[in-house]
């Protein structure tokens, strides 16, 4: 090993681009403590400042998603941010150092005294640095820097970096960087791209540090080959070119730089660069978690959770969450205390999986913040509490969350009469539908159709009816095909009423097989049939729904689509009555009229008539009028008599026509 290395050690050597204030140190040593939400707060208020260090930080913080959120738009903004006040630099002509300029001139006065060339030697001033007398390692070095000696270049550009004995002084650092670098030195070609980047001792220049970390990348210099694919995925320095950031993310990922594992993995994943390959994400992830990268810890957690491109295994997801937890990762945290909620991958454990949800939520995870909520809402490992559940709903509803959305609008929606805000109730069903949420996109249907907390708005209901019948919510079919069927927010058009009524009654629903029989019987929307009829009848009334009961005992009752069969029709018409329904009433009194199937009972059939008149139907309306007429189970009364004609008439009914006219002209 080169003793020079000793002291290159001491340097700040992080692949993190650094400033020289409190804070961008303050949020250094917070990144490298893995506290990234610390580091992403602290470089957040520098970059609001303009801080170009800072903004750069954050923006890798937000590609990279650590401290916070994964959000590419954020990691534009804030690198739009920074790259608006770097100098700029013509990128085809890349600017080559001035040696002459920028290495030490011989008859320069030293910072301390210093020994002649010939007493100079290096190993006594390693000594006498590892004794923190740094004055006499200078002494010794300074003249063998003057005279080429790489090893002492590199270390008095170390002492000036990081003031050991000396006044630090980022100018005079770059100076010696780059004298070793002249000579090849892959170490001091790393340190001068970082200068150059920052604009640390010299003038911030992309392009040339661009320059100097090719020099050291080609030279296999890990760090450097992780920042020169940085620049590349950033177009810094050079044009933006995802497929040149992958090759050197990978070289360095190769010589085991866990980081650069990590994006390499989420290139392959994402196919930025690349196609995507998830079995090389996978391997890659895997490599990185073998370094106890955190992120890596949680994505590949991910893949074993959904048994994506590996065998689902819930209990090693479980195992890569909670190590990924205890590394402080948010999004893990809120993995394992679900985990814990559903004992997936693990046994159940209501009192763990609140403490994990906790912290995340409190970490603002608005997931965990959701998941919190569903344990007060419905008392899981806690006793039920609305009142608690009700503003973390609202916290993770108002990020974002869709189904916070809906359960929020459902809960406000259950208040008592007098507290309940039908426009919030509509206004978080509709963000909801608008993230896709079925049964919102229904319920906001439903309250558009009736105008409840927003205007009355047929078109608008039948536009979300639309879209969470295609996401197969059942009553959304069958109230979509009701607005074909009656022309409500959309022309009327029976085919397309009964293809939605036709899909719900093929799923069991008994008011859509019902719907059904009724088109068939009538020839609506659909080629009059009597066999579909009653097949669909029948359905129907397997479920006991009594009017599909009534109307098949008709069918029987006239043998259409059956074989006729009075008896079967009066036991059906019998199994309908609390119905009341108008056409079984009136068959039904006319079996009693008449003695059919049963003890004839004037009385019985007047009850029955009077039912399904008092209904307006027409064929009961007549012959009520008939038994007032001729007095057959109540007081004969022409007067009554007449009236039921003349309402049965009104309705085109042909028999109280011809009755009314009769009665009139006595």
């Amino acid at each position: 090993m080169r003793l020079n290395k000793i002291i290159i050690g001491l340097m700040l050597t992080s692949f993190m681009l650094v400033a020289e204030s409190q804070d961008i140190a303050a949020a250094k040593a917070a990144y490298e403590q893995g506290d990234h939400a610390k580091a992403a707060q602290l470089w957040l208020a520098l970059a609001e400042q303009g801080n170009t260090t800072a903004q750069f930080e954050l923006a890798k913080l937000y590609s990279l998603g650590q401290g916070v959120e994964q959000d590419a738009l954020q990691a534009a903004y804030w690198l739009e941010k920074a790259a608006s006040k770097t100098a700029t630099s013509d990128k085809n002509s890349i600017k080559q150092p001035d040696i002459t300029a920028l290495t030490a001139d011989r008859n320069e006065v030293a910072d301390l005294p210093v020994l002649a060339l010939s007493e100079a030697n290096f190993a006594n001033g390693m000594r006498l640095f590892q004794q923190k007398n740094y004055a006499a390692a200078y002494s010794h070095w300074y003249p063998l820097a003057l005279s080429g000696v790489l090893d002492a270049q590199l270390n008095l550009a170390a002492m000036y970096a990081n003031g050991d004995g000396l006044s630090k002084s980022d100018a005079k650092a770059v100076r010696w960087f780059t004298a070793a670098a002249e000579q090849g030195s892959a170490q001091a070609q790393y340190q001068l791209a970082l200068a150059n980047a920052n604009g640390n001792g010299v003038a911030q220049d992309d392009a040339l540090a661009v320059y100097w970390y090719r020099k050291a990348a080609e030279q296999q210099y890990r760090l450097a080959q992780y920042n020169l694919g940085f620049m590349y995925a950033n177009g810094r320095g050079v044009t933006q070119d995802d497929v040149s950031a992958l090759l050197w993310y990978e070289r360095a990922a190769v010589q085991g730089d866990v980081d650069a594992q990590y994006l390499v993995a989420e290139r392959y994943r994402t196919g930025r660069g690349t196609n995507a390959d998830i079995n090389k994400a996978i391997g890659w992830y895997q490599r990185a978690v073998e370094q106890a990268h955190s992120r890596a810890m949680y994505q590949l957690a991910q893949y074993y959770l959904q048994g994506i491109g590996v065998s689902k295994n819930e209990s090693r997801a479980f195992d890569l969450f909670n190590l990924a937890a205890a590394k402080g990762i948010v999004e893990a945290q809120r993995e394992v205390g679900i985990s814990y909620s559903l004992g997936r991958g693990v046994r159940n454990n209501y009192d763990k999986a609140l403490g994990f949800l906790e912290s995340a939520c409190a970490q603002k995870d608005s997931q965990a913040c959701y998941q919190l909520a569903v344990h007060f809402d419905e008392g899981l490992g806690v006793k039920a509490d609305a009142s608690r559940a009700m503003p973390l709903f609202r916290h993770a509803a108002t990020a974002g969350n869709v189904d916070a959305q809906f359960r929020l609008a459902a809960m406000l929606s259950q208040a008592t009469e007098q507290n309940i805000d039908d426009v919030e109730v509509f206004n978080w069903f509709l963000k909801a539908a608008e993230q896709g949420h079925a049964q919102a996109q229904y319920l906001t249907a439903i309250r558009y159709a009736d105008g409840n907390g927003t205007a009355k708005n047929d078109t608008a209901a039948v536009k979300w009816y639309q879209l969470a019948a295609e996401q197969g919510v059942l009553f959304a079919q069958y109230n979509l095909g009701y607005m074909y069927g009656a022309g409500r927010g959309v022309a009327q058009n029976d085919e397309k009423a009964l293809y939605w009524y036709t899909k719900v009654a093929q799923q069991g629903d008994a008011d859509a097989q019902f719907n059904l029989g009724l088109r068939y019987e009538t020839g609506r929307g659909v080629r009059q049939d009597d066999n579909q009829a009653v097949h669909w009848y029948q359905k129907s009334a397997a479920q006991n729904h009594l009017r599909a009961v009534a109307n098949l005992g008709y069918m029987y009752e006239k043998g259409y689509g059956v074989n006729l069969d009075e008896r079967k029709a009066f036991e059906l018409y019998q199994q309908s009555l609390s119905e009341q329904v108008p056409r079984a009433l009136t068959a039904l009194g006319l079996f009693y009229k008449n003695g059919r199937q049963v003890k004839a009972s004037d009385e019985k059939a007047v009850e029955l008539f009077r039912l399904a008149a008092e209904q307006g139907h027409a064929n009961a309306q007549y012959n009520l009028a008939w038994m007032y007429e001729y007095g057959r189970g109540v007081k004969k009364d022409l007067v009554k008599a007449r009236d039921f004609y003349q309402l049965a008439a009104e309705q085109n009914e042909p028999l109280a026509q011809a009755q009314l006219n009769r009665l009139l002209n006595l």
